[in-house]
């Protein structure tokens, strides 16, 4: 009758050796798969490509309300104001345009910023939303801006309105921001506080007021067309899904595991 051994034979310690490496390895491997969706990345518009419809030839750097374009990962959607969506029988116009780097003809008129890349410009009290095309969350840490007006309004030191910002969050609500146009022709660099930049957003809504008189900053048709803005880049980070942060996790952990049982086998030394 043959007698089963109960006994377990210890690996040899090469081999030993070549289990923890892969274990480690392996460890090493999940983790940073998991850590590249945090990078930051910059939203431009030198490389826009349009969401062609029978509205929109893939060439037009103007856009209308309801039209679409992709960059740097993101997808822009063009909006009229609310107040010229609620004409009965509302068609829509003109509410954005790309405008690219030393086009000093695009301004007839305008009051532009100069620059040498490419810009989005908000146009008659339109609004641009971006939110990114693979549909992961992200947050907003800063961006480039100036505003557009008539020449006519040039002259003064003081800001024609305000750059709004509108962010929906992953839980469905929104935070907003606000910031001072620059002077007429000059760019402006805002930095978000931390409130804000560091709430996650599903979308990205932007948009402007203007002043009145009597210090209001609006956009509701009281002062027709004349809410205009330029966004020149948007610096973000993309953020890991819960299934990046579980492999993560998961990485981490087992990177515990593996360091444990070195320990063990080495009588406690590291």
């Amino acid at each position: 009758m043959t007698k089963l051994s109960t006994s377990r034979t210890a690996a040899p310690p090469g081999r030993r050796i070549l289990s923890g490496i892969g274990l480690l390895a392996c460890a090493a491997a999940l983790a940073a798969s998991a850590t590249p969706a945090a990078q930051a990345a910059t939203i431009g518009f030198d490389n826009v490509s349009n969401i062609v419809t029978p509205a929109l030839p893939a060439d037009s750097p103007l856009y209308n309300g309801g039209d679409a374009f992709t960059t740097d990962g993101f997808l822009a959607v063009v909006a009229d104001s609310a107040f010229a969506q609620s004409f009965p029988g509302y068609e829509p116009g003109l509410a954005g345009a790309v405008v690219g780097a030393e086009q000093w003809s695009a301004c007839t008129f305008l009051a532009c910023p100069f620059g040498d890349t490419s810009y989005y410009a908000g146009l008659n009290d339109g609004s641009l939303t971006l939110s990114r095309e693979d549909g992961t969350a992200f947050r907003l840490t800063a961006l480039t801006y100036a505003g557009i007006a008539p020449e006519i309004e040039e002259g003064g030191a003081h800001s024609i309105g305000q750059l709004r910002l509108w962010g929906t969050t992953s839980a469905g609500s929104v935070i907003t921001a606000t910031a001072d146009l620059p002077q007429l022709h000059a760019w402006a660099d805002w930095t978000l506080d931390s409130a804000f930049a560091g709430t996650t957003l599903t979308s990205l809504r932007i948009d402007a007021c203007t002043y009145t008189a009597a210090g209001e900053c609006l956009n509701d048709g009281t002062l027709l067309n004349a809410s205009q803005f330029a966004v020149g880049s948007l610096s973000v980070s993309a953020v890991p899904e819960p299934s990046a942060l579980a492999m993560l996790a998961g990485g981490l952990a087992l990177l515990g595991t593996a360091s444990r049982a070195r320990r063990r086998r080495n009588g406690g030394r590291a």
